[in-house]
């Protein structure tokens, strides 16, 4: 098994942290009962570490009726990268099978959490991106092209454009005028992209429907959408 660096157990550290702090909400303070319905939301090595990071910060500074404030997790997030992870790292080039195994709970659960995150980030493509903005971000574009007339449009961007509508509150557009007289100011932006990681094709049609980005992202020469752009934000069709 390879090293691990620091660097993505800190990270992992710091997810679980930050739920910690999110079941809190805005007054920076999170209860016992909080976290525990926050927990109901988490799966997998997530959930065993934020449970037993919030147990660690809430013993640590265990006063009774007391909660666990946003300066009480960082607090804690500090000692920990310091004692938990990076005193295990004897030789500062990662840690190593035989460092984890020294390590305490919080430190192992912290060290599977960053191995996860990497092996999910390796299979991830552009579609995983969550905001249009980030996979646009992650693809190169090979072409655009702002399309305002039916003139320039074929049978397969016909189905695209009328798929494309119906992501947003236009689902009764059945025909390529329909489409055109929905969106907003008769446009829409088509573009051809790659992913850089993958090499998968596919194309992109958006379009404004009110202040809002809408649209949906086909494979190369698919007229079924696989993800679709909800104000900006894409979803897994």
């Amino acid at each position: 098994m390879p090293r691990i660096a620091k660097t993505d157990v800190n990270r992992a550290l710091e997810m679980a942290a930050n739920r910690i702090k999110d079941a809190g909400g805005a007054d920076g303070r999170v209860s016992r009962a909080e976290i525990t319905t926050a927990l109901k939301g988490l799966t997998g090595t997530e959930k065993k570490l934020t449970d037993v990071f919030f147990k660690f910060i809430d013993h640590r500074d265990f006063k009774t009726g007391a909660q666990v404030t946003s300066k009480d997790v960082d607090r804690a997030v500090k000692y920990a990268k310091t004692t938990m992870i990076a005193k295990y790292d004897l030789d500062n080039n990662g840690l190593s099978p035989s460092e984890v195994k020294k390590m305490s709970l919080t430190g192992k659960l912290a060290v599977t959490l960053a191995k996860e995150l990497k092996a999910a980030a390796a299979k991830s493509t552009a579609l995983d991106a969550g905001t249009f903005n980030d996979f646009l971000d992650q693809v190169t574009t090979t072409s655009r092209a702002d399309v305002t007339s039916a003139s320039t449009v074929d049978s397969l961007l016909t189905k695209q454009l009328i798929a494309a509508c119906h992501q947003s509150s236009y689902t009764d557009v059945k025909t390529l005028a329909d489409a055109f007289e929905a969106v907003d100011q008769g446009e829409f932006v088509v573009r051809q992209v790659k992913d850089k990681k993958t090499g998968e094709t596919y194309t992109a049609v958006d379009y404004g429907a009110g202040d809002n980005t809408y649209g949906a992202i086909f494979k190369t020469g698919s007229s079924k959408p696989v993800v679709g752009i909800h104000d900006g934000d894409l979803q897994v069709l």
